[in-house]
């Protein structure tokens, strides 16, 4: 009987520690998923207002549109010239 007493006294003792961390993780797993879906709903948001942003072509917002694109062209160009190079002397190997 002193056995069975023991036995579950332990399983007692184990179903209320694993609800007690239960309990104290479940705040912070809540709040990690809220941001990962917060940052999805920023994107969204982001991409829902660029869309709308170039539906009223003005031509203020073309030339805006076009110096901004010039300007990353021409800050990316030469990163992507090394990068084609490489590309080609690994693939003549």
């Amino acid at each position: 009987m002193d056995f069975y007493k023991k036995l579950t006294f332990s399983l007692l003792a184990f179903i209320f520690c694993f609800a007690l961390m239960i309990k104290l993780v479940e705040p912070v797993i809540e709040r990690q998923l809220t941001n990962v879906f917060a940052d999805k709903k920023m994107s969204k948001k982001l991409m829902k207002e660029f869309i709308n942003s170039t539906e009223d072509f003005t031509p203020e917002k073309r030339e805006l549109y076009k110096s901004l694109i010039k300007k990353i062209y021409l800050k990316w160009i030469p990163l992507l010239d090394e990068v084609r190079r490489e590309a080609k002397q690994e693939l003549d190997k």
